[in-house]
């Protein structure tokens, strides 16, 4: 692998945990809106706010399952592997800020593709 492709998949990496984070962060806003709604100045959040936490919330687990197979040893081999098996059985393991750059990419591939 090229040095530059290695940056290159660097830097999505980190783009990606900062994307999270931020998610992380409005999730974490959101319910403690839903806590504190009922006290004086408190607002209650939009439906479409709460949703957005839950699946945020959802990411959390994702990441926390990845870090836990990441700190194994051996992580390169079964990264990819558990990765693979949850593709073929329509399981996301990836949390969205990474399944979205994957159908970006996914989707540049099949343009260049009808050219």
């Amino acid at each position: 692998m090229s040095q530059k492709k290695f940056l290159d998949s660097v830097d999505k990496v980190i783009v990606g945990l900062n994307q999270e984070r931020a998610e992380t962060q409005v999730m974490m806003k959101t319910f403690f809106r839903v806590l504190t709604h009922r006290l004086p100045k408190g607002r209650k959040p939009e439906d479409i706010e709460i949703q957005a936490a839950v699946e945020q919330l959802k990411d959390v687990h994702r990441m926390a399952g990845l870090l836990v197979f990441a700190t194994l040893p051996g992580s390169v081999l079964t990264l990819p592997a558990i990765y693979a098996l949850g593709k073929r059985f329509d399981i996301e393991f990836l949390p969205s800020a990474f399944q979205k750059d994957e159908q970006t990419s996914k989707d540049n591939l099949d343009s260049q593709d009808k050219l």
